[in-house]
C-alpha cells in the first residue's frame, strides 16, 4: 500500500510539472502572437489556458486587454469583471473597466471606476489622466482641471498634466490663460510634438488674422441673369480671453442682363463695411455688429447675436438667437428687420436642428394677391425648418439628414423672392475628410416641395400650386500650411425658377 501511494504521489508530481509546462507554452505562444499583432490568435491561446485553468489571472487579464485593443468592449468588460468579482480591490480590473466604459461613452460608470481605483492606489498618475479625460468628455471641465492639479501635487514635472490644464482652459474659451500652461509643458518636454502643435494652434487664436476671398457668381432667373465678382477682406483679433473684434469689407461689381427686353444691361457697384465685437465666456458668446454702405449711403446692418451651449447628460445643446436689420438684397435696395432662433441638439450619433424666423421687409411696392390690391407697404413673413441627422461614419465623417422647411410671405413682391406657403422636404448628405494638412468637404441635398399663388379664374379666386423642387451641391478643398489657410469651393443650386453657380477662393493668414 505504501508503495502504491508513493507511486501516485510521484505520478501526480510529474503530471503537474508537465501540465504547468503546457500552460506556459500556451502563454508564450499567446504572447508571441500578441507581439506580432495577431490579436485573434493570441486570444485563442490564452482562452485555451482558461479552459484548463479558469481562474488564471494572467490569462484573464491578457484576454481582457486584447479584446479592448480590438475595440470589442463587451467581451473586454466580461473578462475584466471576472477579475473584479474575484478581487474588488484589483486596480488593473478597475482601470480596465473604466477604459472600456470611457470608450463606450458610459462616462459616469468610467468615472466611478477610476475614482475607486485612485482610492486604492492614490499615487498612480495614469488613473488621474484617464479620470480627467472622462470629466472633459462629459463637459465637466472644472473637475478635469482639478484632477490635473492633483497630478501636479504628486509630480509637478508631469508635462501631460500642464498640457491637460491648458487644453481645458482653451475649451473654456480662455486661450490666453491656456497658453501659460502650455508654455510650462513645453519647458518640461520640448520635444513632444503634440504639445507644440496644440500651443501653436492656440497662439493663432490670440494673434491677428487677415483674410481675403474672391467669389464669382452667376444667377439666372426667368427675365435676367446676374454675373458678379465679390471681394471680401477681413481683420480679426482676440484681444483678451473675453473680447474679440473683427472688421470686414465687401466689394461687389455686378452686371444684370435683362433677356428679351429693352431694359438693357445694368452695372452695379456696391460696398459694405461692418464691425463686429464679441464678448466670450465658456458657455456664451454675445456679438454686436453694425455695417455701413457708402455706395447706397445707409446703414446696411446692425443687431445682436447670442450663442450659447450646454450639456445635459449625453445631450449637447447649442442655440443661436439673432435680432437686427439686414440690407439683404442691395440690387433692388431692399432690407429687413429680422429675428431668428436656431437650436441644435446632439445625442451620440443623432442630431436635431430646429429653426424659426420672423421678418418685416422694408416698405416697398407689394401686391395683396387675394384682394388684387397693389400698394407700398412692409411685408411680414414667417418661416421654420427642422432637420434630423445621423452620423453614418466617423472617418471620413459622413452625415445623412432628413429636412423640412416652411416659408410664407403675406404679400408678393417683384423686388425679391417672396413665396407663399412654400414647403420643402427631402434628404441630404455631407462628407468631411481630413488628410494630414488637407481636407475635403462635400454635400448634396434634394428637396421636393411646392408654393402657391392666387389667380382669378372666371369669377372665382383659385389657389394655384407651383412646383418648388430643387437640388443643391457643393464641394470644397482646403489646405493648412503653418499660419496660412486656403480653400477653393464650387457650389450649384437649381430649381425651375432660379439657379446659380458659385466659385470661391479664400485665404487666411495668422500672425
Amino acid at each position: 500500500m505504501r508503495l502504491k501511494n508513493s507511486l501516485l504521489v510521484v505520478f501526480s508530481f510529474w503530471v503537474s510539472i508537465l501540465f504547468a509546462q503546457d500552460l506556459e507554452s500556451l502563454r508564450q505562444q499567446g504572447y508571441e502572437a500578441k507581439q506580432k499583432g495577431d490579436y485573434p490568435m493570441a486570444i485563442k491561446f490564452y482562452q485555451q489556458i482558461l479552459k484548463v485553468k479558469p481562474d488564471d489571472y494572467d490569462a484573464r487579464l491578457a484576454v481582457a486587454r486584447l479584446y479592448y485593443s480590438q475595440e470589442n468592449y463587451k467581451e473586454s468588460v466580461k473578462y475584466f469583471n471576472l477579475i473584479y468579482a474575484a478581487d474588488p480591490t484589483d486596480v488593473e480590473a478597475l482601470k480596465g473597466l473604466g477604459d472600456n466604459y470611457l470608450s463606450m461613452d458610459k462616462l459616469d460608470e468610467a468615472i466611478a471606476k477610476y475614482q475607486k481605483a485612485i482610492a486604492l492606489l492614490p499615487d498612480y498618475i495614469p488613473l488621474y489622466l484617464q479620470l480627467a479625460k472622462a470629466y472633459s468628455w462629459k463637459g465637466e471641465l472644472d473637475k478635469a482641471v482639478e484632477t490635473y492639479h492633483k497630478i501636479l501635487k504628486i509630480d509637478d514635472t508631469y508635462s501631460e498634466a500642464w498640457q491637460g490644464i491648458g487644453k481645458m482652459y482653451y475649451w473654456k474659451e480662455q486661450p490666453y490663460k491656456a497658453m501659460t500652461f502650455y508654455q510650462k509643458a513645453i519647458a518640461l518636454d520640448p520635444e513632444e510634438y503634440s504639445i507644440k502643435k496644440e500651443y501653436e494652434d492656440i497662439r493663432k487664436e490670440t494673434g491677428y488674422k487677415a483674410s481675403t476671398g474672391v467669389k464669382l457668381l452667376n444667377e439666372t432667373e426667368e427675365n435676367y441673369q446676374i454675373n458678379a465678382t465679390i471681394q471680401k477682406y477681413g481683420f480679426q483679433k482676440r484681444i483678451k480671453d473675453w473680447l474679440d473684434v473683427s472688421v470686414n469689407i465687401l466689394l461687389d461689381h455686378s452686371n444684370r442682363d435683362f433677356a428679351n427686353t429693352d431694359v438693357g444691361d445694368t452695372i452695379r457697384w456696391y460696398d459694405n463695411t461692418w464691425l463686429k465685437i464679441g464678448w466670450i465666456s465658456t458657455h456664451h458668446k454675445v456679438y454686436v455688429y453694425g455695417g455701413y454702405t457708402g455706395s447706397d449711403q445707409k446703414f446696411s446692418s446692425y443687431g445682436i447675436n447670442w450663442q450659447s451651449n450646454f450639456s445635459l447628460g449625453a445631450f449637447d445643446f447649442t442655440n443661436s438667437l439673432t435680432g437686427g436689420y439686414d440690407y439683404f438684397y442691395y440690387w433692388n435696395k431692399v432690407g429687413q428687420n429680422k429675428a431668428s432662433d436656431n437650436l441644435s441638439i446632439r445625442y451620440k450619433k443623432f442630431g436635431l436642428s430646429l429653426g424659426y424666423q420672423y421678418g418685416l421687409v422694408d416698405k416697398a411696392f407689394v401686391e395683396d394677391v387675394p384682394n388684387d390690391a397693389y400698394f407700398e407697404g412692409t411685408n411680414p413673413y414667417t418661416g421654420f425648418d427642422v432637420s434630423l441627422s445621423y452620423k453614418l461614419l466617423s472617418q471620413p465623417k459622413v452625415n445623412i439628414a432628413a429636412n423640412y422647411s416652411y416659408l410664407n410671405y403675406q404679400y408678393k413682391s417683384h423686388l425679391y423672392y417672396s413665396p407663399m406657403g412654400r414647403q420643402l422636404y427631402g434628404p441630404s448628405i455631407n462628407i468631411y475628410y481630413p488628410i494630414k494638412s488637407f481636407y475635403f468637404y462635400g454635400s448634396y441635398a434634394y428637396n421636393l416641395g411646392s408654393e402657391f399663388y392666387y389667380e382669378m379664374l372666371d369669377t372665382n379666386l383659385e389657389t394655384i400650386y407651383l412646383n418648388a423642387n430643387n437640388w443643391s451641391a457643393n464641394a470644397e478643398i482646403g489646405y493648412d500650411y503653418k499660419a496660412l489657410s486656403t480653400s477653393i469651393s464650387a457650389n450649384r443650386f437649381y430649381n425651375d425658377f432660379y439657379s446659380n453657380y458659385v466659385l470661391a477662393l479664400n485665404l487666411k493668414y495668422s500672425f
